[in-house]
C-alpha cells in the first residue's frame, strides 16, 4: 500500500452539519467515500449536538465509535452516555441524536451505509458545500474543535 492511499485526519478540513437550513453545533470531517459507504469523524464542542432525525433513521445504517469525550446519546426511545472506546451499531429506523452536556469537546466515528449519495471525495464535498453557501472549517480550525484526541499522534504515517 502507498501513502496516497491514506487519509491524515488532521490534514482533513471540515463543514458543519444542517438539515436545510437549520445547522447544529456539530461539526464533521468526511474520511471514507465509498459506493456503499461513507464515513466520517464528528466534533461535538460543549453545549453542542444534534437532535435525533427519523428521515435520516430510514435511510441509513449506522455505526457509531467514540474517540473522545462522553456524549449523551439518543438511540430510538432511549437515552445513555456513551464513553471513549465503546461502539454502537444503529439500525436502519432507529433515529440517533447527540449531545455533549460537558466542557469538553467529543470526537466520534461515524459510518454510514449506504452512502448518502451527492459527493463522492474531498473536492466535491468542498464544491457541494459552498454551492450552499456554508463554510469550509481550514484543518487547523476543525483540529482545534477536537481538544486533545490528536496530541501526541505522530504525523509520518
Amino acid at each position: 500500500m502507498t501513502k496516497t492511499q491514506f487519509v491524515d485526519l488532521r490534514e482533513i478540513g471540515g463543514v458543519q452539519h444542517c438539515h436545510g437550513e437549520n445547522c447544529d453545533e456539530y461539526y464533521y470531517r468526511p474520511l471514507v467515500y465509498g459506493d456503499n459507504l461513507f464515513t466520517y469523524v464528528a466534533h461535538i464542542p460543549p453545549g453542542g449536538g444534534v437532535p435525533p432525525d427519523q428521515e435520516e433513521a430510514d435511510m441509513y445504517e449506522l455505526s457509531l465509535y467514540i474517540l473522545d469525550g462522553t456524549p449523551t446519546v439518543y438511540y430510538g426511545e432511549d437515552q445513555f452516555i456513551m464513553y471513549p472506546h465503546t461502539a454502537l451499531h444503529c439500525k436502519r429506523g432507529v433515529k440517533v441524536g447527540f449531545d455533549n452536556p460537558t466542557k469538553d469537546p467529543v470526537s466520534l466515528v461515524l459510518s454510514f451505509t449506504p452512502a448518502p449519495g451527492g459527493p463522492t471525495n474531498s473536492q466535491e464535498m468542498q464544491e457541494f458545500v459552498e454551492a450552499r453557501g456554508r463554510s469550509i472549517f481550514s484543518p487547523a480550525s476543525m483540529n482545534s474543535m477536537s481538544g486533545g484526541l490528536l496530541n501526541g499522534v505522530p504525523h509520518e504515517l
